[in-house]
């Protein structure tokens, strides 16, 4: 269970609703360094983009090799390269920002022992005797020093899991470019666009409401190939939308470090096996979101959603995940498959997709976001203090 904090959290409880009323937990970097005070360390270095945007909240387009090194008391050292110092200095969360190599990119094919020899000069690790390494990385820093060394990847991936509110605020940001980048489907299912003319507007939508480059990801099938479930077994292509025929749209998006994942199923004009269907697994959804609270498992959540769309439809399939984390990857940890036994903790952040496949016919599938608590999972939207704007509002009720 995450440690929760002994005061009120102020800034961190504003950012959502007052149906969400577990205290938080204790900020990511608390429990970083007791973590590291746990195991003696006089230093923990974090490498990759992942891990130093999460310690950090330095996230960058094209960004080169990374690190940061954590004191005991919490001071951050960023190291990136060297033209990425003077940006990452205004935005990210640390007390100081070095560059390492020379101006310029592309100029050295091997800078990992530069970042390496840069990290080794900070001073917590230049006189650590016991340094935790983690990430991407972590091999390479790891055979420059003479300290002991503890790799730290699983326990810091276990507490990356446990959202903080900025987190929180990211991945949401995220969540309504989603939304956006759904109602430009269900504009285009409208005009009879082909499954790739709605994936590039989705994408199109997104960016532009981000305002600088997002990374991207969808399944998007028409009509018949939507139950064909996802790539790779289908991809978007030329198949246009046509008039009472459902579109599958799974659109992820990740801004500013943070990730989000969605479905609807889109349909212009009337379809009423399409409509029941929906409208079934909307109730589907929020019985697996009611199961999904702390110390469930995530096991248990799948078996129980299969459960429920096997028996409303015999003859369909659901041959998919029921679910995953979301958050600084977009197909995380805990996964709601038979497999994973994980016990789920308050503050993940989990997408949730039952869905229904019919062979030879079509395919709906309906995917939201949800907080974890301990009386069931709230919807992302619904558990933020800042409620999505009318256009991505439109589409998430869709």
């Amino acid at each position: 269970m995450p440690e929760e904090a002994d005061v009120a959290p102020g800034q961190q409880q504003a950012v959502v609703s007052d149906r969400v009323t577990m205290p938080p937990p204790r900020p990511r970097l608390d429990r970083v360094t007791n973590w590291m005070r746990t195991h003696e360390l006089s230093a923990l270095v974090v490498t990759g983009a992942d891990l130093v945007n999460w310690v950090t909240g330095y996230s960058r387009y094209y960004g080169g090799p990374a690190a940061v090194v954590i004191s005991p008391s919490g001071d951050r050292t960023l190291v990136v390269l060297r033209d990425e110092a003077r940006v990452a200095e205004g935005l990210a969360d640390a007390e100081r920002v070095t560059g390492y190599g020379e101006r310029g990119f592309g100029l050295e094919l091997a800078p990992l022992p530069l970042l390496a020899a840069e990290v080794r000069s900070v001073d917590a690790v230049a006189s650590a005797a016991r340094v935790g390494v983690a990430g991407e990385h972590a091999d390479a820093i790891a055979a420059t020093t003479d300290a002991a060394v503890v790799f730290a990847d699983d326990a810091l991936h276990r507490m990356s899991m446990v959202k903080d509110g900025d987190e929180l605020a990211k991945i949401f940001h995220s969540y309504e470019l989603c939304w956006l980048a759904h109602a430009a489907v269900a504009d285009g299912a409208r005009e009879g666009a082909s499954e790739i003319e709605m994936m590039s507007a989705a994408q199109a939508a997104a960016q532009v409401a981000h305002g600088g480059p997002v990374e991207f990801g969808a399944d998007l099938l028409a009509g018949g190939n939507t139950a064909e479930v996802c790539g790779p077994i289908a991809i978007p292509g030329r198949a246009r939308a046509e008039l009472g025929a459902p579109v599958i749209a799974d659109i992820c998006v990740r801004a500013d470090g943070y990730w989000a994942d969605t479905c609807r199923t889109h349909v212009h004009g009337d379809n009423s096996a399409v409509a029941d269907i929906r409208a079934q697994l909307k109730d589907i959804l929020s019985a697996a979101a009611s199961e999904l609270r702390t110390g469930a498992a995530a096991a248990d959540v799948f078996r129980a959603m299969k459960a429920r769309i096997l028996a409303a439809w015999p003859d369909g399939e659901f041959p998919h995940h029921g679910g995953h984390g979301v958050g600084l990857s977009v197909f995380d940890d805990p996964h709601v498959i038979p497999s994973d036994s994980s016990v789920l903790d308050s503050w993940m952040v989990l997408a949730l997709e039952p869905g229904v496949y019919l062979p030879g016919r079509f395919g709906v599938r309906q995917e939201n976001l949800f907080l974890v608590t301990p009386d069931g999972a709230v919807e992302l939207a619904e558990a933020m203090h800042r409620p999505l704007s009318d256009r991505a509002l439109s589409a998430w009720n869709s």
